[in-house]
């Protein structure tokens, strides 16, 4: 692979990571009809092990992944989904049984939608960086 690819496929990386520390902020406005459970002490240490504390992504980490995303626009649905799969570090194995399609198609697809979003930021002038 070009170095040009591989930036590329760290700067997803990162911007998939971005983006899975965002907070939603989606209110449903639903209720549960549940008793409200009271944990005792012994139980509220082990349910604070088990959480995952993520930090909240810097303003440069939101801009960076903002124009991750408006550099897909040129790919196709499948392919943006591909490079988000690739992105998520989901297998080439996991990625061939969702899509149905052997292994190495598969990566020449990824590869070939990294290329395209090199070559038309080339076009556009936009620095890597």
């Amino acid at each position: 692979m070009t170095p040009e690819i591989d930036e590329l496929a760290n700067r997803y990386r990162e911007a998939w990571f971005t983006a899975k520390r965002l907070p939603t902020g989606i209110q449903l406005g639903h209720g549960s009809s549940w008793p409200e459970m009271r944990y005792d002490h012994r139980e509220q240490v082990r349910r604070a092990e088990r959480e995952v504390i993520y930090e909240r992504p810097t303003a440069e980490q939101e801009e960076r992944l903002v124009e991750c995303i408006n550099w897909l626009r040129p790919l196709t649905v499948e392919e943006r989904q591909l490079v988000w799969m690739r992105a998520a570090q989901i297998s080439w194995r996991d990625i061939m049984r969702r899509t149905g399609t052997p292994r190495t198609t598969v990566q020449r697809q990824w590869h070939k939608a990294l290329l395209t979003i090199s070559l038309h930021k080339m076009a556009q002038g936009v620095d890597g960086s």
